[in-house]
């Protein structure tokens, strides 16, 4: 299966990708959208992927981000490489990997090798926020800034926000670390995999249902760094400024940091429903990338 596809699927932060800080009040008019076509409704679409994310719908978010006919030639890719052979290295590669996420003494494992870092990162914290802090200030009054104006504003609104989460948050404590990676391999465990031929034998749907703990999980981890991306998906907003055929110009608005960030994206239609314009461009080179691939399948 191709990675780069199949990794485009499992992004869940995909649902909110490209969100650029502009704040809300650098808005631009609204174009009206041509209401006489009868075509599926852009802003409906993305409010279902912001849904199945809350909901960490692992294969519900899988399936709605590529065309149908793309879902079936991953579907098949995975059928394909099912077929490959698998010899007891690569159990044993697998089993050792596994292991370190759901053996019983995985978060002690883990944390062995996370301590020494935040040790030495510990003592340059201060400097390094204080510098981050200056860069973003930097970026917003310097002349020689690659920013655009609006990206300046947006900076400026979310600051305070950002400088009230970062120093607020003990982002090097090991007690939060051991909690959230507690959070992880519990989730890890809870997705019943035990070996590499249990998983391969596994139709791609219940994998990807495998992973919806872990999905939770991670949220979850996430929130006790003070990031709750639940909160930040029902805070989600689309507007549809025009469509024009089977093109499409939305605007999508969430909460971040106490302020309202906006970014504006270009949609084309495929298979009747609505994709980022640059996912398209993946999903054309994707498609002769399948036919390679089944083909060397099909003759090997």
């Amino acid at each position: 299966m191709k990675a780069k596809l199949l990794s485009l699927t499992l992004l869940a932060a995909g649902i909110m990708g490209g969100l650029s800080p502009i704040p809300s009040e650098a808005r631009p008019a609204v174009v009206q959208a041509d209401t006489r076509l009868k075509i599926a409704d852009p802003a409906r679409q993305i409010e279902d992927l912001a849904r199945l994310f809350r909901a960490s719908d692992v294969v519900g978010l899988s399936q709605a981000v590529v065309p149908a006919s793309k879902w079936e030639e991953m579907t098949l890719l995975y059928e394909l490489k099912q077929l490959e052979k698998v010899d007891d290295e690569d159990r044993a590669e697998f089993a050792e990997k596994l292991a370190r996420f759901t053996g019983p003494d995985a978060v002690d494992t883990l944390m062995a090798g996370f301590e020494p870092e935040l040790e030495k990162a510990r003592p340059q914290a201060p400097g390094a926020l204080m510098m981050g802090f200056g860069a973003m200030h930097i970026a917003i009054t310097s002349p020689d800034s690659k920013l655009s104006e609006e990206q300046r504003v947006a900076l400026q609104e979310a600051m305070p926000g950002i400088q009230k989460w970062a120093s607020a948050t003990d982002f090097l404590n090991s007690d939060t670390l051991r909690r959230a990676l507690t959070l992880l391999t519990n989730a890890a465990r809870s997705a019943g995999i035990s070996d590499l031929d249990q998983l391969k034998a596994m139709p791609l749907e219940a994998v990807l249902e495998r992973a919806r703990p872990i999905l939770v999980a991670a949220k979850q981890a996430l929130k006790l760094y003070g990031i709750d991306l639940d909160q930040v998906a029902d805070s989600l907003n689309v507007e549809v400024l025009v469509i024009e055929g089977e093109t499409a110009r939305v605007r999508t608005t969430i909460t971040l940091f106490d302020a309202p960030l906006w970014h504006e994206h270009d949609l084309v239609l495929v298979e009747g429903r609505w994709y980022p314009k640059h996912a398209a461009m993946h999903f054309e080179n994707d498609e002769h990338d399948v036919e390679v691939e089944s083909e060397s399948k099909v003759k090997g």
